[in-house]
């Protein structure tokens, strides 16, 4: 006991939300701006800026975007615009592409590789089907599989691991897909957007070693970032 107690524990990822080496669940329905939400967070890991006047520790994040793909490029331009950075400026590195971390012979061991060669502080997994290869998010064979190997990346790079999923039909249920995701998780945060306002409200529905109940509520304020072929203006969001 007395070995343990001396082991320090690791300092926060985001003050009051997310715990360095960790696992988080973000989960919303379709159209609740989850991408966007998950990639504030990271923006402001990766430059070490308070994030909703919550301190950061800041550090290289690796986005795997196996929904999205090349389609994060706007946002991304978007996030460097509204805080007047340049793309060398924020450690944010991209897996555009579908990854596998369900199956017997999983993407696990390229993913490991990449993240240790950026530092990854935090990984995060965009979305969780398009990670499961096919497999059945409510069998507790094919989820279990997947949140070892999620545990396999997080533990080898020792970095905060975070999956973007969706609600289950039932809302007040949380996250779809089998009991086992929310059993390994530490954090798990809710996004539910009014689409009368088009406010969304993130609130914090599960955390293993801080306390519950943390809100952010936020709209997506749209910047302009020039013009296609036609000279009609091409936009995309951030969070404010």
């Amino acid at each position: 006991i007395a070995e343990l107690i001396a082991i320090e524990p690791k300092a926060f990822l985001i003050k009051h939300w997310l715990d360095r080496s960790a696992m988080s669940v973000v989960y919303g329905e379709s159209g609740a701006g989850k991408t966007f939400f998950a990639l504030d967070m990271c923006f402001h890991i990766a430059i070490g800026r308070e994030w909703s006047g919550n301190r950061v520790h800041q550090g290289p994040v690796v986005y795997i975007a196996a929904e999205g793909g090349h389609g994060i490029r706007k946002r991304l331009e978007a996030l460097l615009k509204f805080h007047g950075l340049k793309s060398e400026d924020v450690p944010l590195f991209v897996i555009p592409t579908a990854v596998d971390l369900c199956s017997a012979d999983p993407d696990t061991a390229e993913i490991i590789a990449i993240c240790k060669e950026h530092n990854a502080e935090i990984i995060v997994v965009d979305t969780l089907s398009r990670a499961l290869a096919g497999g059945d998010e409510n069998g507790p064979k094919d989820m279990g599989a997947f949140v070892v190997h999620c545990d396999r990346v997080r533990q080898a790079v020792d970095a905060h691991m975070m999956v973007i999923h969706h609600s289950g039909k039932d809302t007040a249920k949380g996250a779809r897909g089998h009991s086992s995701l929310r059993a390994a998780t530490d954090t798990e945060i809710e996004l539910v957007k009014n689409n009368f306002t088009g406010t969304v409200t993130a609130t914090t529905k599960k955390q293993r070693e801080q306390e519950e109940g943390q809100i952010f509520s936020y709209i997506l304020n749209s910047v302009e970032l020039g013009e296609d072929a036609d000279g009609d203006p091409i936009t995309s969001c951030v969070v404010e």
